[in-house]
Parts: structure tokens; sequence; C-alpha cells
């Protein structure tokens, strides 16, 4: 899964600093191998799927309670997905754009460089970055990550590691509108003439609107959720449940606690 033309055209044009923050940050992570390293891919990793708003912290949270409880064994230690972007991804696209390395902080340009990275450096995006790494642990201890986004992720792990598992979580995109407009979250400036909520479900339009109209729903909240939806679209990869190493969980119909005892069990399920 290695992508020789990273490693032999961008990796020597990457800023050193910024790989030595990688290091520094996660000393059992390395770019290339090294005694002691193996592939991320052969480690049993977890990617967990959940959109803004999903309420994925707040089970992983309910998760983090249960290893605490000693009734599941993980580990979270390899990058996030935010910080292999600044490190490698948006980076890969500034240099082969022929621009300056430099940090990304507004949401719909990286948006658009991560988009730019898949459509024309590597068509699995973040999940194939993920399966460049090599890794440095225990491989009967599984990892958690929510590093994977998407259909076209979920299809690529699925496919190119057979190790690894995705537990997707999902919430009807108006629902997900209203508790990302009432958490209070900092957000991109947006004019009041750019929001659409084309993306939503035709049924959910004129509900979206009203609620907008009523304040109960924020021009940025939409603004940022139609982002992901132009990403990532916003129906799970497969609500049957019938794709192997994948588990689908709507969570607007279970507890936390209750997602996080699912997800507990799909961990250490062979």
């Amino acid at each position: 899964m290695l992508n020789e033309r990273f490693l032999n055209d961008i990796v020597p044009q990457l800023p050193a600093a910024l790989l030595k923050q990688m290091q520094m940050r996660y000393p059992d992570i390395r770019l290339q191998p090294q005694e002691g390293f193996a592939p991320l891919t052969i480690y049993p990793v977890c990617m967990v799927v959940g959109l803004t708003g999903t309420g994925k912290s707040t089970t992983l949270d309910k998760l983090a309670e249960l290893r605490e409880a000693g009734q599941v064994a993980y580990r979270e230690d390899i990058p996030s997905r935010r910080e292999l972007a600044d490190w490698l991804v948006i980076p890969t696209v500034q240099i082969i754009n022929g621009q300056a390395v430099q940090p990304v902080k507004d949401r719909e340009q990286r948006f658009a460089l991560t988009r730019q990275f898949a459509q024309e450096f590597e068509p699995g995006g973040l999940a194939a970055v993920y399966g460049w790494l090599y890794y440095r642990g225990d491989e009967k201890v599984p990892i958690v990550s929510e590093a994977v986004r998407g259909p076209r992720e979920i299809a690529y792990v699925l496919e190119h590691a057979p190790h690894w598992k995705v537990f997707e979580l999902w919430v009807p995109p108006l629902i997900r509108l209203q508790r990302l407009s009432g958490r209070g979250d900092a957000f991109d400036q947006v004019a009041q003439s750019s929001i659409d909520v084309a993306f939503l479900p035709p049924e959910s339009q004129n509900e979206a609107r009203a609620l907008l109209q009523a304040g109960k729903i924020t021009p940025e909240a939409i603004t940022t959720i139609a982002a992901e939806a132009r990403n990532y679209g916003h129906q799970p990869f497969d609500a049957t449940n019938s794709t192997a190493n994948y588990r689908y969980l709507a969570i607007d119909r279970v507890e936390p606690a209750e997602a996080a005892a699912e997800m507990a069990q799909f961990l250490t399920n062979a």
C-alpha cells in the first residue's frame, strides 16, 4: 500500500519540523521501514466513522469508561485524521501545486485540498495514507481511530486492510444540524446568501428552512454539514450490515453507553 511517489518525491520536500513533530507526538509511528516497526495494516485497527454531530465523541468517551473499568482493551496511539492531513496530505497537495507548505485552517479549503489529494495523488484518500504508516506495538491489542470518512475511504479500508474493521455511527442529517447548532462550536463566517439546503433529502428541506427561520439551526451548521455531504455523502455505507468487518449503528436510536457497549463487542469479536 506504500506510495513510492510520496516517499521519493514528496517526503524530501516536507519541512523537517513537520516530520519531527509527528515523530515526537507519535514515537511508535514511522513513515519508512525500521527495526521493530511493521506495517500498520497488519495490526487490528478499528476505524470509527461518524460525521459532525453524530455523537461519536460521546460514544468514544463511554468506550473509554469501559476500558477504565477493565471491560475492553484498546489503544489510541496513532495520528488523528486532522493531524495526518496537516502533516502529510495538505503539504503534499501544496507541493504538487507548487505552493509553499503552510497551515490551512479554513474548512472549505481543507476539504478542497483533501479532495484534490484523493483525485490526483491517491484515490484511497486519507484511508490510504494510514496504510503507508509503520507501527510498533502489541499485535493483539486493537487500535481505535477516527481517521476514515465517507464511502470511498470505507471501501478502501475494507478492500486493502483485511485486519481492520469499520464501525460507522449514523444520524439523519437534520438531527445532526440541530445538534451542531446547539454546541457553540467556532465556525467560519458564512454569508446568508450562501445558505443552501439542497444537499438534504427532499423530505427534509422544508423543515430545515423552517428551523433556520426559527433560529433552531444556524447558517454555519448548514454550511459545515453541506460541505461534508459534498465530500462524504450523508448515507451509511451499508445500512443492512451485510459487509464483513463492518458495523453500522443508527446512534439516534440508542443511548451512548449502549452504543459504546456494541462498539466494545465489535472490537473484541474475531
